[in-house]
């Protein structure tokens, strides 16, 4: 605190001095004023970090013996009389300093001239370059895509080639395996024909040894009943037809199996008649 009120002292100082040496000249219309520096709060309060605070109240400056200040009026300014001679000389100077512009114009004029020539020869040759370079390029990509375009023809035709290949493969294989199932249907349809004949031959044995031994059992009967001559007429009546009717139905029995196996053996040779054929129209579809 006492650092900046000695501060301010010294300041004061200098000014009175300076008020005592110079006398500075004050406008008429406007008038001075004095600074006083007046330092806000107490002497006992302690000092706060970051400046001090202070007013400054302004009056009217105090000149001593102080006159006022009597400004001169202005001189007239005299005109320069400019003669004819100097007006000639000022004409030619501007005549000369105007052909030395034109000239230094046209000079430039030629220069650009010859920069937008030597510009448009450059932009020529670039052009030309560049056409040059973009037909260089044109022919390559045109060759680079005649190459693709042939490696892509051969690899399709590579990949036609195997796919022929895989379809002949599949189509022998197909054939392989239609021999192979009607060989099996063949052998297959030839063992039910053998097991067929086999039954109907096993079949027939059995009906006439039935047929036999029926045959011997009416002897049998029509024995014991010939020497059974207690028996009535009316039981060898009933007998007798009771005979009748087993030999009728027995032949009916047998004239209805006769007629199945007939049909079987027409339905057996349709069955082959067809294949025949099948065959038969097999073999030039197999040729073409």
């Amino acid at each position: 605190m006492s650092a900046v009120c000695n501060l301010f002292s010294f300041l004061c100082m200098r000014e009175a001095q300076k008020k005592k040496t110079v006398q500075h000249r004050i406008h008429p219309n406007r008038q001075a004023y004095d600074a006083v520096v007046v330092l806000k709060g107490k002497e006992s309060q302690k000092a706060k970090q970051g400046g001090i605070s202070f007013d400054v109240i302004l009056k009217p400056a105090q000149i001593e013996n102080s006159k006022p200040v009597q400004l001169s009026p202005r001189e007239p300014v005299k005109k320069r009389e400019v003669s004819q001679e100097q007006i000639a000389n000022k004409l030619k100077r501007a005549e000369f300093r105007k052909s030395q512009l034109e000239q230094e114009r046209m000079e430039q004029l030629a220069k650009e001239r010859q920069k937008a020539l030597e510009v448009m020869s450059k932009a020529q040759c670039e052009s030309e370059k560049f056409c040059q370079k973009t037909k260089e390029k044109l022919r390559r990509s045109m060759e680079i895509r005649k190459e693709n375009r042939e490696q892509q023809i051969r690899a399709l035709q590579e990949r036609l080639r195997e796919h022929s290949l895989k379809v002949q493969e599949v189509q022998n294989a197909g054939e392989e395996m239609v021999r192979e199932f009607e060989a099996k249907s063949e052998e297959k349809l030839s063992k039910k024909m053998e097991t067929y004949e086999e039954n109907r031959q096993n079949q027939l044995k059995g009906m006439l040894t039935k047929l036999k031994e029926h045959a011997a059992h009416i002897s049998e009967v029509c024995a014991a009943s010939e020497n059974r001559s207690q028996v009535s007429d009316e039981l060898n009546e009933q007998l007798v037809q009771k005979m009748e009717n087993a030999l009728r139905n027995r032949e009916e029995q047998l004239a209805a199996l006769q007629e199945r196996m007939a049909e079987r053996d027409n339905r057996i040779k349709e069955a082959q008649k067809k294949r025949e054929i099948s065959e038969s129209g097999d073999g030039p579809i197999n040729a073409l």
